[in-house]
């Protein structure tokens, strides 16, 4: 029996959060649906494709080293060229599967630079002789800071309103609900389900007794640089009052510049060691004492599982706040340490450092089956069930 189409389009433009997130749901779905798998970024080195979707990847697009632009990742094309060509891949894509279902990541939450292509995508849609049903997918903390916040966020309702059926919010409602991130004027008239969070299996058990040994990471590493040169100078001060060992995973978005010198740096250090990418961070954090991270959606969910004592620095810049307010709920739940980056030096993490190795830590109880409680609300939705998790 043929499985029904749905086309899922997800863009990561500046880490690879919500690829890693949309791949996970998308392992998810596919038991029930043939997924159709758009990809508008770089694939990361290190990351596995799951062999259950077909994959299509159009011509990339990321964003500039100051985050305020976009730029082709495609030497064949310029930013215009790559657009193009993106449309009518798309377009072409839902001429030809006819799909029941679209699922759009982050949208209209976000990537307003991408409207451009998800607007004819969802007008076409309509004109199928059977449109599809149309859904958000979503992580838990939206950003709050645009200096035209109000009128963001009007906007996005009113095209939710419009063109989808539901929002599918990963995230466990005792964490986060979308009210507390998003404030519209205009209301909001489809339904908002909390589907908890889409978390990573653990991989191999949560050791009691840990390696005594210390994780750096920043996801991808396209924004971890300050963080990982940071901890190179606090590692010698660390090494001498505890006798860790530090290993600095860089991430496959590392500039190659940054990564030399990064080596550059290191060299004669006692107790550190450098490397570009793994296949996967939670076999080592299960293992391990303590994490020392950004505090991305994905990050934040390899913390939680592993159960690791965590000191994270968020990534902040003007206009981006999500990082640092995902980290102030964890660690008011007790399961992380926060170190605010505008305090970030070498004494004041090597303190930090010290003292989470000296401390126990919490581990908030929360439901980390997003992608499996999404397939189930899906398949109530498409019934024309009405499920009980409905939060809005």
């Amino acid at each position: 029996m043929n499985k029904p189409n749905l086309l899922f389009y997800c863009q990561h433009s500046l880490g690879m959060g919500h690829l890693v997130r949309s791949f996970r749901l998308s392992q998810a779905l596919a038991k029930d649906y043939r997924i159709v798998f758009i990809n508008g970024g770089p694939i990361p080195q290190g990351i596995e494709v799951p062999d259950t979707i077909e994959l299509v990847n159009i011509p990339p697009l990321g964003m500039s080293a100051d985050c305020h632009s976009l730029i082709s990742r495609d030497e064949r094309y310029t930013l215009v060229q790559a657009r193009q060509v993106r449309l009518q891949v798309i377009l072409q894509l839902r001429r030809k599967y006819k799909p029941e279902v679209i699922l759009i990541e982050l949208f209209p939450f976000g990537r307003k630079k991408f409207a451009d292509e998800l607007i004819p995508l969802l007008k076409a849609a309509e004109k199928q002789s059977s449109p599809p049903r149309v859904f958000c997918s979503l992580r838990d903390i939206l950003v709050r800071n645009r200096d035209d916040q109000i009128k963001f966020e009007n906007r996005a309702s009113t095209l939710l309103n419009r063109y989808f059926d539901a929002v599918f919010l990963h995230c466990d409602p005792a964490f986060a609900t979308l009210e507390q991130s998003f404030r519209p004027e205009v209301r909001l008239q489809i339904p908002v389900y909390n589907t908890g969070f889409i978390a990573p299996p653990i991989s191999g058990r949560r050791e009691k007794k840990r390696i005594r040994r210390i994780i750096v990471s920043a996801g991808g590493g396209i924004v971890g640089n300050t963080l990982f040169r940071t901890a190179i100078k606090a590692q010698p001060e660390i090494w001498l009052k505890t006798k860790m060992p530090m290993i600095i995973v860089a991430g496959p978005f590392l500039p190659d510049d940054e990564w030399q010198a990064l080596n550059f740096q290191a060299e004669n250090i006692k107790g550190l060691i450098l490397t570009r990418t793994v296949p996967g961070l939670m076999p080592f954090l299960v293992k391990s004492e303590i994490s020392i991270s950004q505090c991305g959606y994905n990050t934040a969910m390899e913390l939680i599982q592993s159960r690791i004592k965590a000191l994270v620095i968020p990534f902040q810049i003007p206009g981006e706040d999500e990082q640092m307010n995902r980290a102030r709920r964890l660690e008011k739940s007790g399961a992380i340490s926060l170190l605010d980056p505008q305090q970030l030096n070498r004494s004041v993490l090597a303190q930090a450092v010290i003292d989470l190795h000296h401390t126990s830590v919490s581990h908030p109880v929360l439901d980390t089956d997003g992608a499996e409680n999404t397939r189930r609300v899906m398949r109530m939705l498409m019934d024309q069930v009405q499920p009980a998790v409905v939060s809005a």
